[in-house]
């Protein structure tokens, strides 16, 4: 900085050699002055040292001095910045912004505007243009209005913005593309697949004659089974893909959960029975109807309630409940006092295609929790999903007031 230091220097001498009066202010001790010169030099490094370009204008914006990390960004030399006007080194399309953003601090009175800065773009002399971010504010000054510019080069967080955007636009086009091939592959397998199975049900029930061996019986069997978990594995895939997508096409409705609560119950219960776990429901009367699009609601609480009752103890327990609270929310809660999850496991539960070791031994696909929740959220509705090891799991399904019928 030239100007500003300059004054500071010559208040300072003019107050130690001003002629001793019997109304004047006595004159600065030496102690005094050399204090002052020790600030101004500090003030000087600062300046000197700071890596944004720093300018003290008038209120025509008429640069008055700079420090040389504004000479370095204007790749200008002194003589050219003082006297020159700031919009000298600014492109046309920033003038009005910089311009109105001095009138505001000159019309105003304030101090500062340093948390309403701007985006400028620069130029130096030689014509080249960057993106800098501006700040300015008042300065005190005892015969005109000062004003100064701090101006920060924001050409790499420009450019890493642009990356950011870049990358993520290819993600979402790669995230397309996935959900587009799955869709066509899905649609491609369950043709041959669903007649793999009627073959298997044809050959079953011997419908054209006995097949001579049990073991043709046994292998058919075998067959059939596996095709029909092939099959729901490409439908949960499909319908992931379609989620992913935004394409899956839902019909919202007033619905009572309590019905498909008890729909859900009535058809699993055999499934229960085998594995001798109890059920037990509680859905009050009182729980109005909900928003939502009863086919993916009934797949929800058909996923919950199967892992509820498949990740069980013999002679466990799957509570399931609808409850309306205060705040206008329903609740859709299913505990089980299975064998629960630590953290990392649950965490990788939420994740498509992880299964657990401690569920090794029963048939899934890793896409329970996962197409669940994915469902849950395209109903508008959140979820949520608490366990502990050996105290069991709490799935809750939470419809926010909008999504819930006034009775």
């Amino acid at each position: 900085m030239i100007s500003v230091v300059e004054k500071i220097q010559n208040e300072a001498t003019a107050s130690t050699s001003a002629p001793a009066s019997h109304t004047s202010a006595p004159a600065a001790s030496s102690s005094q002055v050399e204090h002052l010169n020790t600030r101004i030099e500090e003030l000087e490094s600062v300046l000197a040292t700071a890596t944004d370009g720093v300018l003290v204008m008038d209120q025509r914006g008429i640069i008055r001095s700079a420090n040389h990390s504004a000479e370095a960004l204007f790749n200008a030399s002194e003589d050219d910045l003082l006297g020159a006007p700031f919009t000298t080194f600014l492109a046309d399309e920033s003038h009005i912004a910089a311009l109105d953003y001095l009138d505001g601090l000159v019309a105003n009175g304030v101090s500062s505007v340093l948390n309403d800065g701007r985006e400028v773009i620069c130029q130096t002399l030689d014509g080249d243009i960057f993106p800098t971010f501006l700040s300015m504010g008042r300065i005190s000054s005892a015969n005109e209005q000062l004003f100064c510019a701090v101006l920060r080069d924001i050409t790499q967080f420009k450019r890493a913005e642009e990356e950011l955007v870049s990358a993520r636009y290819k993600a979402e086009k790669a995230n397309a593309h996935k959900s587009e091939y799955l869709t066509k592959i899905s649609h491609e397998i369950r043709t041959p697949l669903n007649a793999v199975i009627g073959f298997s049900e044809v050959m079953q029930e011997e419908r054209f004659g006995e097949l001579g061996n049990v073991r043709y019986k046994e292998y058919a069997r075998d067959i059939h089974r596996s095709c029909s978990h092939m099959l729901t594995l490409i439908n949960d895939l499909l319908d992931l893909a379609k989620i992913e997508a935004g394409k899956m096409d839902l019909a919202f409705e007033a619905v009572s959960a309590a019905d498909i609560i008890n729909e859900c119950v009535a058809l699993l219960q055999p499934q229960a029975n085998e594995q001798r776990v109890i059920i037990r429901a509680s859905t009050p009367l009182s729980v109005p109807k909900i928003v939502a699009d009863p086919k993916t609601l009934r797949q929800i609480t058909l996923n919950l309630l199967s892992n509820a009752i498949k990740f069980n103890r013999s002679g466990g327990q799957v509570i399931v409940s609808l409850v309306l609270d205060p705040n206008g929310e329903v609740h859709l809660r299913v505990r089980d006092t299975g064998h629960g999850m630590s953290k990392a496991d649950l965490e990788a539960a939420l994740q498509p295609f992880r299964r657990l070791n401690a569920s090794a031994s029963t048939e899934g696909s890793g896409l329970g929790l996962p197409l669940t929740k994915a469902l849950v959220e395209a109903n508008r509705a959140s979820f949520s999903i608490n366990s502990e090891e050996d105290e069991g799991t709490l799935a809750e399904v939470t419809f926010p007031p909008q999504r819930v019928l006034a009775e």
